[in-house]
């Protein structure tokens, strides 16, 4: 009987462990579209206003389809529609999940901070980035509930050409009393008039902080370009920069792009400090510093 006892105290033991790590772990990631056809998968592709959602082949992520959207602004875009709704939270908000969707654009436009300059610099390389600066998102639930979010877009992966944009479920709080959503609807648009494709959607977790590498300190001579280069990471959060170089008159904006060109026009010792805050403001920021000496 002690050892039949033994047992069941381990059981239970066992269970509560089980239960417990269970409560820890992470939500695991959900595949909403990845690339099936969306006519198999109950996904309707329509339009609101002047714009389009259509299946295509031309443009893939994974699988063998995406949807070919065309937007003429931040009101006239995209709407697709769910046969079956999508339960993107039922006890609830995760702060940390999050919808994630890879999109490619056919306009883009290469950013390079280099460009006029006379040196070359190892360290400041082109980079790509859509013509588009935001994009809005519209979600509708079965219930009728509408959440709306504005992201900006960023750098497309150097690897693939596909941008990465995720909008956090923390946006879901429109009002008082939102314990579930069951997505029927979703719309996308974009600033200004775009054609783009809609590779993968999918529900992931992300807990990743703000990291930002330690800016290097200098000696600089007056009206040298100098460029300042931010080195940050932050999961699947969409990053916004702060500059300012000189500390010294109170720490001002003086740009917002993460590779920056600066020359000082007098000697000095100037303090350059860069701030990298979450453009949802779910994270907390990180500022770093450096110091610039400039000789006459």
């Amino acid at each position: 009987m002690r050892y039949v006892g033994s047992l069941l105290i381990a059981a239970v033991a066992a269970c509560f462990v089980c239960a417990f790590a269970a409560q820890g772990a992470p939500a695991p990631e959900v595949a909403i579209f990845n690339g099936g056809d969306p006519s198999d998968q109950g996904i309707i592709l329509g339009s609101w206003g002047s714009g389009t959602a259509a299946k295509t082949k031309e443009q893939v992520l994974d699988g063998a389809w995406s949807i070919k959207i065309t937007t003429q602004g931040l009101y006239s875009g995209a709407k697709i529609d769910f046969a079956q709704p999508v339960t993107l939270f039922s006890n609830g908000i995760d702060p940390t999940r999050y919808i994630q969707f890879a999109f490619f654009f056919k306009d883009i436009q290469e950013v390079n901070p280099a460009q006029g300059t006379d040196s070359t610099w190892a360290d400041v390389e082109p980079y790509k980035k859509p013509k588009a600066s935001k994009m809005r998102f519209v979600f509708v639930s079965d219930k009728g509930e509408t959440v709306e979010a504005i992201e900006p877009t960023g750098a497309l992966d150097p690897d693939d050409n596909w941008m990465r944009i995720a909008v956090p479920l923390a946006k879901f709080k429109p009002r008082e009393g939102i314990t579930s959503f069951a997505m029927k609807r979703f719309m996308v648009f974009t600033d200004i008039p775009s054609t783009f494709y809609l590779g993968a959607m999918k529900l992931v977790t992300d807990t990743t902080p703000i990291k930002v590498d330690p800016l290097d300190p200098r000696v600089v001579a007056v009206m040298d370009t100098q460029f300042f280069v931010a080195r940050a990471t932050g999961g699947v959060s969409s990053l916004n920069y702060a500059w300012d170089f000189d500390a010294s008159n109170g720490i001002q904006v003086e740009s917002t792009e993460p590779v920056v060109k600066h020359q000082y026009r007098t000697g000095g010792v100037y303090t350059v400090t860069l701030t990298v805050s979450d453009a949802d403001g779910l994270k907390e920021p990180v500022t770093v510093s450096t110091t610039i000496e400039v000789t006459d």
